[in-house]
């Protein structure tokens, strides 16, 4: 928008150019008394051009971070409103791995899996759509504390690492790879993490809910498994091997667990 004194400055310098030009030279008295003004009139000159400019430039600047927080907004209210899909996504492709995992821990002989058990679609990575739309909600959420989906999604990948590194250990040609079944239920607990992270965001993303939870806890976790119909009673050990991480962490996403998220 352009200053409203600028005009004012345009009109000032015609009515002057007219002037001279119908009235001639100015008289050599008033030419002399406004030469002794020349300096400053010529520095108040450039210091208003250099204000009008100021305030142009900051108007344009105010008017297009305007303009960028709306844009802003607008994409994280349509993210928001396609997370549900990509949440039941998230939920339902960790189930699926931790039934996959636990039909593993079934074949174990003793405490370890029989060489190449493990078939070729336990790796079952989510589709790109779902993991764009939770890397946008990160991207475009300025106002909401998204560190659970961050940790979710890192899980994620994380998980898909190690299934394909239990995959490739079971199919060891050389058979000095050996997978035990503390590391199946390990993965377990992992894919119930993943579960209970995506699970934990429902609310907000069914507008339930204005912000979303700051922490994960174990508790989540556990709730995920019995979601998951892996229940205390039939799997003692999982839920010990749960327990023992839940005493070194308030949290499966917190930093003091990395050490113990790495092991089995």
């Amino acid at each position: 928008m352009r200053d409203p004194w600028f005009p004012v400055i345009l009109i000032a310098i015609v009515l002057m150019t007219v002037w001279l030009g119908i009235v001639g030279p100015l008289p050599d008295g008033f030419s002399a008394w406004l030469q002794k003004w020349q300096t400053l009139a010529a520095a108040l000159v450039a210091s208003a051009a250099a204000y009008i400019a100021f305030r142009n430039t900051s108007r344009t600047l105010n008017h297009s971070e305007k303009l960028e927080k709306n844009r802003r907004n607008r994409k994280h209210a349509a993210v928001r409103a396609v997370l549900p899909l990509a949440l039941a996504q998230v939920t339902g492709c960790a189930e699926r791995s931790a039934h996959a995992l636990n039909a593993l821990m079934l074949k174990c002989v003793g405490e370890s899996l029989p060489a190449k058990s493990a078939p070729d679609d336990i790796v079952e990575p989510l589709p790109p759509d779902t993991l764009k739309t939770l890397a946008e909600l990160i991207e475009y959420s300025d106002t909401v504390d998204v560190g659970i989906i961050e940790a979710t999604v890192a899980r994620i990948q994380i998980h898909d690492s190690r299934m394909r590194s239990l995959f490739q250990d079971n199919h060891d040609l050389s058979g000095s790879r050996i997978v035990l079944r503390t590391e199946i239920e390990g993965r377990i607990i992992d894919a119930a993490s993943i579960y209970a992270g995506a699970a934990a965001a429902f609310d907000y993303a069914r507008r339930r809910q204005g912000l979303l939870p700051g922490v994960l806890s174990w508790d989540a976790v556990r709730a995920a498994l019995r979601n998951m119909r892996l229940w205390d009673d039939e799997y003692p050990r999982l839920y010990e091997a749960l327990s023992s991480r839940a005493a070194l962490s308030e949290g499966p996403f917190e930093a003091s667990n990395s050490n113990v998220s790495l092991g089995h």
